[in-house]
């Protein structure tokens, strides 16, 4: 076993307050943040006890507050100019890449100077030797992993108190992992150089005591579940990223625990708090009633799903659900694969079950891309029994309906999202909300991937409602022009054929007739699609929301 804990040593004292640092910094911005949406609250009731909305950006009696963070934001927003890094992010701001600069450097001062005090019996500072350095550095390590383990949780207070959601501190989860595991690195292979030099063989090391022993089945644990989590690995064997990822974290963390009982503080809170995670996940997902009222297919591609749900009455347009529909096919190997798989979903509508009743339901639009999806288009052809399970729903609170202009732009399934937030504008009245205008511009392959959308799209365009609606549909390959005639005659909208949509001259367009900057802007995509999106409305100093499932 472990010796003796000794727990304030100046190793421990790194990462104590490395640790006590991160959480003052993180609770000071859960401050701003509060401040900021009691005083938009604030403006909100304002404007609707006034029953009428602001006309201009600058009618000042009907202006939203200016708050202190929206300052900031308004500070950083060239810095939320997006790129790619190969390797590593596919979408990332460069705001977040120099965050993230940030944040390295300030783990090599606590790795270096923590606990920023001399020992009694050292007159003044001297660089710490490497033997030093590996432990500094491991504690530190652990009090990022055990903020990586948290930011990867579905359901804590943390979002609620900063207003990140879980897929906005997924990326965040991951550069802080990265961190750690650069400073494990180094306690490891010092450490086994080390033992392997006073023993003379190599292999030695790694079963030298129990301490090397357990220290190296900690480090294949954390080996197990990092490797997979490249872009490529992840996004084209997500089953395997993700089964590794829970075994690579259990045996890495409880390694890690046999190899010094120290890391007991770091992991036990936030591995406790992952448990309960995964115990709610289990009651939202087999618990909550749910009836799987009817799924059809489209197409060749598209499956059309309704349901309801016990949670849906928390539902806002633009949030997601992880759904897992069960196909019924037999043996061990597909019944981990239909329980263990939950796709990211974005639904397409919420609606009352039975028209006057209050029960409400949802529809979900699922293209069949992987494995999972293809089975599911058989099974329904086929006519086969499917059931569904659901967990959420997920994500940002979206604040559009403060913003006089709404601009949506989708591509192809992406238009799900749009198509709940247009039908919330459009629905909405005069006292509630602030959009006059809202835009939709859609670039989908042909008619036949727009057939299944089109009642959503005429029920917006119909509806009775004072906001004004300017939608274009782009068909990038349809070559019958009398489809695309008829379909621009059936919904009453804008149909290009063979273009996709120039999004610099959309945008400077929308500029133009918008006359200021109040517009909002959300997006759905690909990622270069999304990328040209964001750049360009950051150009235009629009606020905006992009949709992610980099998970």
């Amino acid at each position: 076993m472990p010796g003796p804990v000794h727990p304030f040593t100046d190793f421990h004292k790194a990462g104590y307050s490395y640790l006590l640092f991160c959480w003052v910094v993180f609770l000071l911005y859960c401050l701003l943040y509060q401040t900021d949406q009691l005083l938009k609250t604030w403006a909100r009731q304002r404007r609707r006890r006034n029953g009428k909305r602001r006309r201009t950006g600058n009618d000042k009696e009907y202006r939203d507050i200016t708050t202190p963070l929206d300052m900031i934001n308004d500070l950083l927003r060239p810095l939320e100019h997006t790129v790619t890094v190969p390797y590593i992010a596919t979408m990332i701001s460069l705001k977040h890449l120099l965050g993230m600069t940030l944040f390295s450097l300030i783990n090599f001062v606590f790795c270096y100077f923590a606990p920023f005090k001399l020992h009694p019996e050292v007159e003044s500072y001297e660089f710490p030797i490497l033997g030093v350095l590996d432990r500094r550095a491991v504690y530190v390590c652990q009090a990022n992993w055990s903020f990586a383990i948290i930011l990867a949780t579905r359901n804590n207070i943390l979002t609620s108190l900063c207003g990140l959601t879980f897929e906005e501190l997924v990326p965040i989860h991951r550069w802080v992992a990265r961190v750690g595991l650069a400073e494990t690195i180094l306690h490891s292979v010092y450490r086994w150089w080390e033992a392997a030099y006073a023993n003379g063989h190599w292999y030695d090391a790694f079963m030298f005591s129990e301490e090397y022993f357990s220290g190296t089945v900690s480090t294949i644990g954390y080996i197990i579940l990092f490797v997979p989590t490249f872009n490529y690995i992840r996004r084209t064997y997500f089953r395997t990223f993700y089964y590794t990822h829970l075994v690579g974290f259990l045996l890495g963390t409880g390694g890690a625990m046999w190899h010094e009982w120290s890391c007991i503080y770091f992991f036990a809170p936030p591995t406790l708090l992952w448990i309960i995670d995964r115990m709610l996940r289990s009651y939202r997902s087999w618990y909550q009633p749910i009836e799987l009222i009817e799924v059809e297919q489209y197409n060749e591609k598209i499956i059309h799903a309704k349901f309801t749900y016990g949670l849906l009455d928390k539902f806002r347009p633009g949030q997601y659900l992880f759904a897992a529909f069960l196909t019924g096919k037999k043996g061990w190997r597909n019944w981990i694969e239909q329980h263990g798989d939950w796709y990211p979903m974005t639904v397409s509508d919420i609606f009352k079950k039975d028209g006057d009743s209050s029960e409400l339901a949802a529809s979900i639009h699922i293209k069949a891309l992987g494995d999972g999806t293809r089975n599911l288009m058989e099974a329904v052809r086929d006519e086969k029994k499917v059931a569904l399970r659901v967990d959420g729903p997920y994500g940002p609170r979206l604040r559009y309906l403060d913003y006089e202009v709404v601009v949506l732009f989708a591509l192809g399934i992406g238009i799900t999202p749009g198509l709940t937030i247009l039908k919330d504008c459009v629905e909405h009245t005069i006292r509630r909300s602030s959009v006059h205008r809202a835009y939709l511009i859609w670039s989908s392959i042909n008619t036949d991937e727009v057939l299944p959308f089109t009642d959503y799209i005429q029920h917006c365009m119909t509806y009775s409602s004072s906001v004004q609606l300017d939608v274009t549909i782009h068909l990038t390959r349809e070559p019958d022009h009398e489809k695309c005639r008829q379909l621009a005659k059936s919904l009453g909208c804008t149909v290009i054929q063979g273009q996709r949509p120039n999004v610099p001259e959309r945008l400077d367009k929308i500029a133009h007739e918008a006359g200021h900057t109040n517009v909002w802007v959300h997006t759905c995509g690909s990622v270069p699609f999304m990328t040209t999106i964001i750049n360009e409305a950051t150009k235009h100093n629009f606020d905006f929301h992009h949709e992610t499932f980099e998970f």
